[in-house]
């Protein structure tokens, strides 16, 4: 299971598989190298969360495996089309996603 650090700290962590981790990877930094911000959201079974890629944005990402992954042209291309919809990008993600939320709910 692949992780996605997104911001500085806790901000937000998403979990996903690592071949579904290293094509967003690589649809991200297409984007960002082309100066091309849009929305990434983030779906689990229970919950969705949305930020908003940009070039400023701090990202990580960590794989559970140190294999390379094999990634599908075609698969790429479907998602960067995805980007540049008014809703953005959505991916499948394992656990909630926000840190933050959580602690909020939690001192409510």
């Amino acid at each position: 299971m692949g992780t996605l650090r997104y911001g500085n700290g806790d901000d937000a962590t998403f979990q996903m598989d690592d071949g579904d981790l290293a094509h967003l990877a690589a649809v991200v930094t297409a984007k960002l190298r082309r100066r091309e911000p849009f929305l990434l959201t983030c779906r689990s079974e229970t919950s969705r969360q949305s930020v908003w890629i940009h070039e400023a944005s701090t990202l990580v990402y960590g794989y559970a495996s140190a294999d390379a992954i094999d990634l599908d042209r075609a698969r790429l291309e479907a998602m960067v089309a995805d980007t540049n919809r008014p809703t953005g990008l959505t991916v499948r993600c394992e656990a909630r996603a926000l840190h933050a939320v959580d602690a909020l709910v939690a001192a409510a």
